[in-house]
Protein backbone atom coordinates (compact mmCIF):
# COMPACT_ATOMS: atom_id res chain seq x y z
CA UNK A 1 0.00 0.00 0.00
CA UNK A 2 1.84 3.19 -1.11
CA UNK A 3 1.36 6.54 0.92
CA UNK A 4 -1.43 8.19 -1.31
CA UNK A 5 -1.72 11.54 1.42
CA UNK A 6 1.71 12.50 -0.15
CA UNK A 7 -0.25 13.69 -3.21
CA UNK A 8 -2.53 15.32 -0.86
CA UNK A 9 0.33 16.89 1.03
CA UNK A 10 1.82 18.09 -2.21
CA UNK A 11 -1.93 19.60 -3.00
CA UNK A 12 -2.31 21.07 -0.04
CA UNK A 13 0.93 22.75 -0.35
CA UNK A 14 0.52 23.80 -3.85
CA UNK A 15 -2.94 25.77 -3.10
CA UNK A 16 -1.54 27.12 0.13
CA UNK A 17 1.43 28.82 -1.73
CA UNK A 18 -1.15 29.88 -4.14
CA UNK A 19 -2.82 31.58 -1.42
CA UNK A 20 0.37 33.20 0.17
CA UNK A 21 1.91 34.33 -3.39
CA UNK A 22 -1.76 36.10 -3.72
CA UNK A 23 -1.35 37.88 -0.60
CA UNK A 24 1.65 38.77 -0.79
CA UNK A 25 0.92 40.32 -3.91
CA UNK A 26 -1.90 42.28 -2.86
CA UNK A 27 -0.14 43.71 0.29
CA UNK A 28 2.62 45.10 -2.03
CA UNK A 29 0.20 46.30 -4.34
CA UNK A 30 -1.51 48.12 -1.52
CA UNK A 31 1.63 49.84 -0.09
CA UNK A 32 1.91 51.32 -3.97
CA UNK A 33 -1.49 52.28 -3.91
CA UNK A 34 -1.48 53.64 -0.50
CA UNK A 35 1.79 55.85 -1.59
CA UNK A 36 0.14 57.38 -4.47
CA UNK A 37 -3.16 57.78 -2.74
CA UNK A 38 -1.53 59.32 0.41
CA UNK A 39 0.52 61.71 -2.11
CA UNK A 40 -2.24 62.52 -4.15
CA UNK A 41 -4.65 63.42 -1.85
CA UNK A 42 -2.87 65.15 0.65
CA UNK A 43 -0.07 66.41 -0.67
CA UNK A 44 0.74 68.55 2.25
CA UNK A 45 1.78 64.82 4.26
CA UNK A 46 5.33 64.41 4.60
CA UNK A 47 6.85 61.19 3.24
CA UNK A 48 7.13 60.16 6.67
CA UNK A 49 3.77 59.97 6.92
CA UNK A 50 2.79 58.49 3.76
CA UNK A 51 5.60 56.02 4.68
CA UNK A 52 3.89 55.01 8.12
CA UNK A 53 0.73 54.37 5.97
CA UNK A 54 2.01 52.25 3.24
CA UNK A 55 5.25 50.66 5.38
CA UNK A 56 2.75 47.81 7.37
CA UNK A 57 1.40 46.65 3.98
CA UNK A 58 4.72 46.67 2.82
CA UNK A 59 6.52 44.56 5.82
CA UNK A 60 3.66 41.98 5.47
CA UNK A 61 4.10 41.28 1.72
CA UNK A 62 8.06 40.65 2.31
CA UNK A 63 7.10 38.37 5.50
CA UNK A 64 4.86 36.56 3.22
CA UNK A 65 7.42 36.26 0.39
CA UNK A 66 9.93 35.07 3.05
CA UNK A 67 7.43 32.50 4.35
CA UNK A 68 6.89 31.07 1.43
CA UNK A 69 10.19 30.26 0.45
CA UNK A 70 10.48 28.44 3.51
CA UNK A 71 7.58 26.47 2.91
CA UNK A 72 8.70 25.85 -0.22
CA UNK A 73 11.86 24.22 1.09
CA UNK A 74 10.17 22.19 3.96
CA UNK A 75 7.45 21.12 1.75
CA UNK A 76 10.09 19.46 -1.05
CA UNK A 77 11.42 17.80 2.19
CA UNK A 78 8.15 16.68 3.42
CA UNK A 79 7.73 15.22 -0.42
CA UNK A 80 10.69 13.58 -0.50
CA UNK A 81 10.25 12.10 2.77
CA UNK A 82 6.92 10.55 1.17
CA UNK A 83 8.63 8.82 -1.61
CA UNK A 84 11.46 7.36 0.37
CA UNK A 85 8.88 5.83 2.63
CA UNK A 86 6.70 4.85 -0.48
CA UNK A 87 10.15 3.29 -1.77
CA UNK A 88 10.80 1.24 1.02
CA UNK A 89 7.22 -0.11 0.95
CA UNK A 90 7.93 -1.32 -2.56
CA UNK A 91 10.98 -2.70 -1.26
CA UNK A 92 9.36 -4.65 2.06
CA UNK A 93 6.32 -5.90 -0.55
CA UNK A 94 8.90 -7.15 -3.01
CA UNK A 95 10.57 -9.22 0.07
CA UNK A 96 7.48 -9.85 1.66
CA UNK A 97 6.08 -11.50 -2.41
CA UNK A 98 8.88 -13.40 -2.43
CA UNK A 99 9.27 -14.83 1.46
CA UNK A 100 5.80 -16.41 0.16
CA UNK A 101 6.28 -17.96 -3.27
CA UNK A 102 10.41 -19.06 -2.54
CA UNK A 103 11.98 -21.62 0.15
CA UNK A 104 14.65 -20.05 1.76
CA UNK A 105 16.49 -23.60 1.92
CA UNK A 106 16.36 -24.99 -1.53
CA UNK A 107 15.21 -21.56 -3.38
CA UNK A 108 12.47 -23.45 -4.92
CA UNK A 109 8.58 -22.27 -5.15
CA UNK A 110 6.89 -22.87 -1.70
CA UNK A 111 4.16 -25.25 -1.05
CA UNK A 112 1.57 -22.32 -1.30
CA UNK A 113 2.79 -21.66 -5.01
CA UNK A 114 2.91 -24.38 -5.96
CA UNK A 115 -0.73 -25.38 -4.37
CA UNK A 116 -2.16 -22.19 -6.77
CA UNK A 117 -0.07 -23.31 -9.76
CA UNK A 118 -1.13 -26.69 -9.88
CA UNK A 119 -4.94 -25.80 -10.03
CA UNK A 120 -4.48 -23.58 -12.79
CA UNK A 121 -1.90 -25.92 -14.56
CA UNK A 122 -4.20 -28.77 -14.45
CA UNK A 123 -7.36 -26.94 -15.78
CA UNK A 124 -5.21 -25.58 -18.61
CA UNK A 125 -4.22 -28.39 -19.62
CA UNK A 126 -7.72 -30.02 -19.22
CA UNK A 127 -9.49 -27.55 -21.72
CA UNK A 128 -6.69 -27.30 -24.40
CA UNK A 129 -5.67 -31.21 -23.89
CA UNK A 130 -2.42 -30.99 -23.81
CA UNK A 131 0.17 -33.38 -21.16
CA UNK A 132 1.24 -32.31 -17.88
CA UNK A 133 3.18 -34.14 -15.55
CA UNK A 134 4.08 -34.14 -11.80
CA UNK A 135 7.52 -35.20 -10.23
CA UNK A 136 7.75 -35.99 -6.77
CA UNK A 137 11.37 -36.26 -5.46
CA UNK A 138 12.47 -37.37 -2.19
CA UNK A 139 15.90 -37.75 -0.62
CA UNK A 140 16.59 -41.47 0.14
CA UNK A 141 18.54 -42.69 3.20
CA UNK A 142 21.14 -40.20 4.54
CA UNK A 143 22.63 -42.63 7.29
CA UNK A 144 24.32 -44.07 3.85
CA UNK A 145 26.40 -40.73 3.26
CA UNK A 146 27.65 -41.18 6.66
CA UNK A 147 29.79 -38.71 8.66
CA UNK A 148 29.40 -35.42 7.06
CA UNK A 149 25.51 -36.33 6.54
CA UNK A 150 25.39 -36.25 10.50
CA UNK A 151 27.67 -33.52 10.56
CA UNK A 152 25.93 -30.94 8.30
CA UNK A 153 22.75 -32.60 8.16
CA UNK A 154 20.25 -32.53 5.24
CA UNK A 155 19.62 -28.92 5.11
CA UNK A 156 23.29 -28.42 3.35
CA UNK A 157 21.57 -31.58 0.87
CA UNK A 158 18.32 -29.76 0.61
CA UNK A 159 19.91 -26.61 -0.56
CA UNK A 160 22.24 -28.34 -3.15
CA UNK A 161 19.53 -30.77 -4.51
CA UNK A 162 17.25 -27.10 -4.91
CA UNK A 163 20.25 -25.52 -6.93
CA UNK A 164 20.75 -28.21 -9.13
CA UNK A 165 17.16 -28.55 -9.85
CA UNK A 166 16.85 -24.79 -10.65
CA UNK A 167 19.56 -25.23 -12.93
CA UNK A 168 18.13 -27.63 -14.62
CA UNK A 169 14.44 -26.81 -15.11
CA UNK A 170 12.54 -25.01 -18.44
CA UNK A 171 11.52 -21.14 -17.69
CA UNK A 172 7.60 -22.69 -17.51
CA UNK A 173 8.73 -25.62 -14.99
CA UNK A 174 7.75 -25.04 -11.64
CA UNK A 175 9.83 -26.68 -9.02
CA UNK A 176 8.73 -26.18 -4.89
CA UNK A 177 10.10 -27.59 -1.36
CA UNK A 178 6.53 -29.99 -1.29
CA UNK A 179 7.06 -31.23 2.20
CA UNK A 180 10.37 -31.74 4.40
CA UNK A 181 12.01 -33.35 2.31
CA UNK A 182 9.84 -34.16 -0.39
CA UNK A 183 10.35 -31.52 -3.78
CA UNK A 184 8.37 -31.09 -6.61
CA UNK A 185 8.22 -30.56 -10.45
CA UNK A 186 4.91 -29.68 -12.08
CA UNK A 187 5.94 -29.40 -15.78
CA UNK A 188 3.33 -28.95 -18.37
CA UNK A 189 3.42 -29.74 -21.80
CA UNK A 190 4.95 -32.85 -20.76
CA UNK A 191 4.27 -36.11 -21.24
CA UNK A 192 4.92 -39.51 -19.49
CA UNK A 193 8.30 -39.89 -21.80
CA UNK A 194 9.23 -36.38 -20.75
CA UNK A 195 8.60 -36.56 -17.67
CA UNK A 196 10.75 -40.12 -17.69
CA UNK A 197 13.47 -38.19 -19.48
CA UNK A 198 13.44 -35.02 -16.40
CA UNK A 199 13.68 -38.11 -13.81
CA UNK A 200 16.54 -39.49 -15.51
CA UNK A 201 18.45 -36.53 -15.34
CA UNK A 202 18.04 -35.40 -12.28
CA UNK A 203 19.33 -39.05 -11.09
CA UNK A 204 21.97 -38.62 -13.10
CA UNK A 205 22.88 -34.81 -12.39
CA UNK A 206 22.64 -35.63 -8.42
CA UNK A 207 24.14 -38.88 -8.66
CA UNK A 208 27.40 -36.68 -10.31
CA UNK A 209 27.76 -33.88 -8.14
CA UNK A 210 30.20 -34.27 -5.31
CA UNK A 211 27.81 -33.52 -2.37
CA UNK A 212 30.32 -32.47 0.87
CA UNK A 213 33.11 -32.94 -1.56
CA UNK A 214 36.48 -31.24 -1.19
CA UNK A 215 35.32 -29.94 2.12
CA UNK A 216 35.58 -33.19 3.89
CA UNK A 217 37.72 -34.77 1.60
CA UNK A 218 35.01 -37.25 -0.19
CA UNK A 219 33.36 -37.12 -3.45
CA UNK A 220 29.68 -38.06 -2.44
CA UNK A 221 27.00 -38.56 -4.66
CA UNK A 222 23.29 -39.13 -3.55
CA UNK A 223 20.17 -40.96 -5.14
CA UNK A 224 16.34 -39.86 -4.13
CA UNK A 225 13.29 -42.05 -4.79
CA UNK A 226 11.14 -40.24 -7.60
CA UNK A 227 7.62 -40.79 -8.38
CA UNK A 228 5.61 -39.54 -11.59
CA UNK A 229 2.27 -38.94 -12.62
CA UNK A 230 0.71 -38.07 -16.00
CA UNK A 231 -2.36 -35.61 -16.77
CA UNK A 232 -5.16 -35.59 -18.51
CA UNK A 233 -5.73 -39.08 -17.99
CA UNK A 234 -8.09 -41.83 -17.16
CA UNK A 235 -8.90 -41.34 -13.21
CA UNK A 236 -6.73 -38.63 -12.97
CA UNK A 237 -9.53 -35.87 -13.36
CA UNK A 238 -8.44 -33.32 -11.05
CA UNK A 239 -5.33 -31.75 -9.75
CA UNK A 240 -6.38 -33.32 -6.13
CA UNK A 241 -6.13 -36.76 -7.95
CA UNK A 242 -2.84 -35.99 -9.66
CA UNK A 243 -0.97 -35.38 -6.29
CA UNK A 244 -2.59 -38.57 -5.02
CA UNK A 245 -1.27 -40.28 -8.01
CA UNK A 246 2.17 -38.91 -7.41
CA UNK A 247 2.17 -39.98 -4.08
CA UNK A 248 1.07 -43.52 -4.83
CA UNK A 249 4.12 -43.41 -7.32
CA UNK A 250 6.42 -41.95 -4.94
CA UNK A 251 5.56 -44.60 -2.06
CA UNK A 252 6.14 -47.42 -5.09
CA UNK A 253 9.62 -46.06 -5.72
CA UNK A 254 10.47 -46.29 -2.23
CA UNK A 255 9.28 -49.23 -2.06
CA UNK A 256 11.30 -50.64 -4.47
CA UNK A 257 14.34 -49.50 -2.89
CA UNK A 258 16.96 -46.66 -3.34
CA UNK A 259 17.37 -44.17 -6.85
CA UNK A 260 14.28 -45.87 -8.38
CA UNK A 261 11.58 -43.84 -10.58
CA UNK A 262 8.11 -44.83 -10.62
CA UNK A 263 5.22 -43.74 -13.18
CA UNK A 264 1.65 -43.70 -12.06
CA UNK A 265 -0.69 -45.82 -14.85
CA UNK A 266 -3.95 -44.97 -13.97
CA UNK A 267 -6.01 -47.44 -16.30
CA UNK A 268 -7.96 -49.19 -13.45
CA UNK A 269 -11.45 -48.62 -13.10
CA UNK A 270 -12.16 -48.96 -8.87
CA UNK A 271 -10.47 -47.38 -6.05
CA UNK A 272 -9.35 -43.96 -5.14
CA UNK A 273 -5.70 -42.97 -7.24
CA UNK A 274 -3.71 -43.76 -4.05
CA UNK A 275 -5.16 -47.36 -3.67
CA UNK A 276 -5.35 -48.37 -7.59
CA UNK A 277 -2.95 -47.48 -9.77
CA UNK A 278 -0.47 -49.64 -11.50
CA UNK A 279 3.17 -48.62 -11.12
CA UNK A 280 5.55 -48.93 -13.77
CA UNK A 281 9.65 -48.83 -12.97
Amino acid sequence: MRLSSGRLVAEHNTVKRMVFVLASGIAVGLSYVAVLVGQGARPDLSAATVASIALPALVSGFVMTAYIAWDLRHARAAENEVGELNAQLVRKEIQIDRLSTVDDLTGLNTRYYFDENLDLEFKRAERFGRPLSLLLIELDDTTQLGHPASRLGKNYLLSEIGAILRSSLRAHDIGCRYRGETLAVLLPETDAAGARTVAAKTRSMLGAHEFFGRRFGAAIGLSVSQGIAIAPVPGVESAEQLLEAAEAALVAARTAGYDQVRVYASDVDEGSASERGRLAG
